[in-house]
């Protein structure tokens, strides 16, 4: 029906994990109920917390093979170094993909500043699954700048809608790749409400951050750490149960089985051991310090 609203399927509740140098995160993707949300085949968010001089963590280097990772960055800073020899800096608001294909080494974590005086760190990182036969790709990155980030404000400035990739209306996000991936990034104060025309995302999913918020048409509450998988429909209704910050993802459905092995996702085992030979032998490169 067109315009339908989406209602709520099935909730749940995001774990807590050691990720990187040993900094905590909540993991809502993979889940024991769900391999993927379309092609997202992982969500891990880090913070929002507060951490001290001193104490700031990131993940030292590491390779991946097999996916693309897609970080947001809410709060902080951090820094990026990989193997085909990029480095940036990430500020709030801001966005880095990066496509590992056959293999890639990179080192994300906060920068020297966060490290030394401590502050406020809040962001996400997914995994986009990259299809079958397409795995062995080279590999590339992309550092997206805030103002490049369509960007919805209601008029009465409760409501701000980021576009990350995908479509809302006549925007286009920035991030477009395999798996017809769907980011959005919504703020909302306390009682604000919002409809978001996804049109015909496969799968979707609501991941709250911050605060809680009810999904019409049922009016479903979602709290933060919950990831509520959604009916098919047109539209979200989104009503904030108080200050909330909140993802919506999706996309197409995976199109083979997959398998994990650390920071390696492939389709088959032979795949997988060839990843780990790769690494071991340096053919992933190096990051240059």
């Amino acid at each position: 029906m067109k315009n339908s609203k989406r209602t709520v399927a099935s909730v749940h509740e995001a774990f807590r994990a050691l990720e990187g140098d040993g900094f905590e995160v909540r993991r809502a993707i993979p889940s024991t109920a769900y391999e993927g949300i379309g092609p997202f085949i992982f969500l891990d968010q880090f913070g929002p917390i507060d951490v001290r001089p001193g104490e700031a963590k990131g993940a030292s280097a590491h390779p991946h093979a097999g996916i693309e990772t897609l970080t947001l960055l809410l709060e902080g800073s951090q820094r990026h170094k990989d193997s085909l020899g990029n480095t940036s800096a990430m500020r709030p608001g801001e966005v880095q993909w990066m496509r590992a294909g056959r293999g890639v080494i990179h080192d994300e974590g906060p920068d020297e500043a966060m490290r030394r005086d401590g502050g406020h760190v809040h962001g996400v990182q997914l995994w986009i699954n990259m299809p079958k036969g397409e795995k062995h790709a080279a590999p590339s990155y992309r550092h997206v700048r805030a103002s490049e980030i369509p960007t919805l404000q209601s008029g009465d400035g409760r409501v701000r809608t980021r576009l990350v990739a995908g479509t809302l209306g006549d925007l286009v996000g920035p991030i477009a790749t395999s798996g017809n991936p769907f980011v959005v990034h919504a703020s909302l104060k306390a009682g604000a409400e919002t409809e978001l025309e996804t049109g015909n995302v496969a799968e979707l999913a609501v991941y709250v951050m911050v605060g809680a918020v009810r999904i019409g048409g049922d009016g479903r509450r979602i709290a933060a750490g919950q990831l509520a998988r959604l009916t098919a429909g047109q539209v979200v209704a989104l009503v904030a149960a108080e200050d909330s910050e909140v993802l919506l993802i999706g996309g197409d459905p995976l199109d083979a089985p997959i398998l994990r092995h650390g920071p390696f996702v492939m389709n088959s085992i032979a795949d997988l051991e060839r990843a780990v030979r790769d690494y071991h032998a340096g053919r992933m490169g190096r990051i240059d310090t």
